[in-house]
């Protein structure tokens, strides 16, 4: 689940970075037919939580929906899919109807992926908006993001995403070194370059994280 709070301490450029974005979004959102859902994806550590996080607080309205809470329990998954990184570990059959209920303008459900119990524990009620800010590296996914309006794709050196991943693994799922090591081989190092495939050219923004978390455009409409 990803944190509801604003990320603090962001640098000036980072923060000029995101406006650029939010001006384009809050466009786009604007002249938009009916709710929009906008996917922002990345390998894990990237930066996109940081982004997304952001975004929900400086634009109106706009609701977050984390894409990683849609995992299948770990117990369900297929042996070549154990980490959430590979499409077939992910609820996407789910994940789905809830786009197609956001778009219908009807509030939807939001599951919580509990990481030590391995399974979902609980739901959260997200009531019907004009924006969606679907965060998760599968929104890159091909399956996934076909069903998307908009995509922003965040990226980064793979060093800055193994830091960040030490640091959130450890820290906040209780993994041990071994396997924190193992999932980022594993999710960023091969199901990442695998499953992406044509995202980049997909996207419709796309960003940098660098090693001291400056955030900078390299694509934008």
């Amino acid at each position: 689940m990803i944190p509801t709070t604003c990320p603090a301490h962001l640098n000036a450029a980072t923060v000029r970075c995101f406006e650029q974005v939010r001006d384009w979004l809050s466009r786009e959102a604007a002249i938009a037919p009916g709710p929009l859902i906008v996917g922002i994806g990345g390998p894990g550590g990237g930066g996109k939580s940081t982004l997304s996080r952001w975004l929900r607080h400086h634009l109106p309205g706009a609701r977050l929906l984390s894409l990683d809470d849609f995992r299948l329990p770990r117990g369900k998954r297929p042996p070549h899919g154990r980490f959430g990184s590979h499409p077939d570990a992910n609820d996407l059959p789910r994940l789905h109807q809830t786009f197609a209920d956001f778009r219908r303008g009807r509030a939807i459900r939001q599951p919580v992926f509990d990481p030590l119990a391995g399974a979902v524990r609980k739901e959260i009620r997200v009531p019907a908006a004009r924006l969606l800010l679907a965060d998760g590296e599968i929104a890159a996914h091909a399956p996934v993001r076909t069903r998307l309006d908009r995509l922003i794709l965040v990226e980064a050196h793979w060093r800055t995403q193994l830091n960040a991943r030490l640091t959130r693994d450890l820290r906040e799922t209780h993994c041990t070194l071994e396997k924190a090591i193992d999932l980022f081989l594993q999710s960023n190092l091969r199901d990442w370059p695998r499953f992406s495939r044509g995202a980049r050219d997909a996207a419709h923004a796309l960003l940098y994280c660098t090693a001291r978390r400056t955030f900078s455009l390299r694509r934008l409409p």
